[in-house]
């Protein structure tokens, strides 16, 4: 059937349905509606029972997966019934909707990326509702949050700051994306410096003995102490602990404080930068450091010679 036949058969369609209104008609025109009502309501209360009763065995993710599916193919049919209820020819709207998509589709090539890319992203299953993320962009800006909602055109995150992102699924699926929050522990790095006189031996007992006393510090995977570099006035040391997840921004904070004051309490220093004065002698200045023209009354220039 070609686009001309289809537009056709679709204005003499409304036609037919607009022009020969009576009575009858608008009785179908008001079952439609009511169709479409009761069928919406019917799909909400079939997925949010289904969720209630066998989604207690999936995550966040697929919970919203599932209802969504569950109420737009419900949905569907009762909106189906009621157009065939309302006199439509059910063929030619479907003709008229492929020609329409196929048109869509090359005008919003960007919007057709993301919804390739977001059937890819609900496949992977790379990380889910409730996750935290963090996506580096092209431009080198890092964006963190909480994933609220994982749509077919772009995924919502919560940042820290209590703001709303949006992010098109075609960036999630080009740029790295990190999971902070994919497994249940997870390490912390500090990065130590101290002067180069300081006993690496003696430093180590104390980082270690620090992380011992910590109670929200785990013993498994243990607590390490590497050197990573030597400076021009100082050692580079990496001090690494694990801790449950939901305990991530607080030992890193605390663990700072502990670490300054068990320096402290074993005279450990780090490097600080110091400024100083160097006091010269002053001298009388002699000819050589006067310049030769500068009592000159007059300067000998030599003869232009064309």
């Amino acid at each position: 059937m070609s686009q001309n036949q289809i537009t056709k058969d679709v204005t003499q369609t409304l036609t037919g349905i607009f022009t020969n209104i009576n009575t009858d008609r608008l009785t179908e025109f008001l079952v439609a509606i009511l169709l479409c009502c009761i069928g919406f309501l019917i799909a909400r209360f079939i997925s949010n029972t289904f969720i209630r009763t066998v989604g207690s065995r999936f995550n966040a993710h697929q919970h919203l997966i599932w209802r969504r599916g569950i109420f737009y193919t419900i949905f569907l049919f009762f909106i189906i019934a009621s157009l065939k209820e309302a006199g439509f020819k059910l063929s030619v709207f479907l003709g008229a909707a492929g020609i329409l998509t196929v048109a869509l589709g090359f005008a919003s090539q960007t919007s057709a990326s993301n919804l390739i890319s977001g059937i890819f992203l609900i496949g992977e299953g790379s990380f889910e509702i409730g996750d935290t993320i963090q996506i580096t962009l092209i431009r080198g800006h890092t964006i963190e949050g909480e994933v609220i909602s994982i749509d077919l055109l772009s995924v919502k995150l919560l940042t820290q700051d209590n703001i709303y992102v949006r992010l098109p699924n075609e960036q999630l699926i080009r740029a790295p994306v990190q999971n902070l929050s994919k497994f249940p522990i997870r390490r912390i790095p500090i990065t130590l410096a101290i002067n180069f006189h300081e006993d690496i031996i003696k430093v180590r007992e104390v980082l270690l003995d620090v992380a011992n006393k910590y109670p929200l510090v785990l013993t498994d995977p243990k607590p390490a102490v590497t050197v990573t570099a030597f400076r021009e006035s100082s050692i580079e040391l990496l001090f690494a602990v694990w801790c449950q997840q939901q305990n991530f921004l607080k030992v890193r904070d605390e663990m700072q404080e502990r670490i300054r004051n068990g320096f402290l309490s074993n005279q450990i220093e780090i490097p600080v930068p110091k400024m100083g004065f160097v006091d010269h002698p002053l001298r009388p200045l002699s000819n050589e450091d006067i310049d030769q023209y500068a009592n000159a009354k007059e300067i000998i220039r030599e003869p232009d010679l064309k």
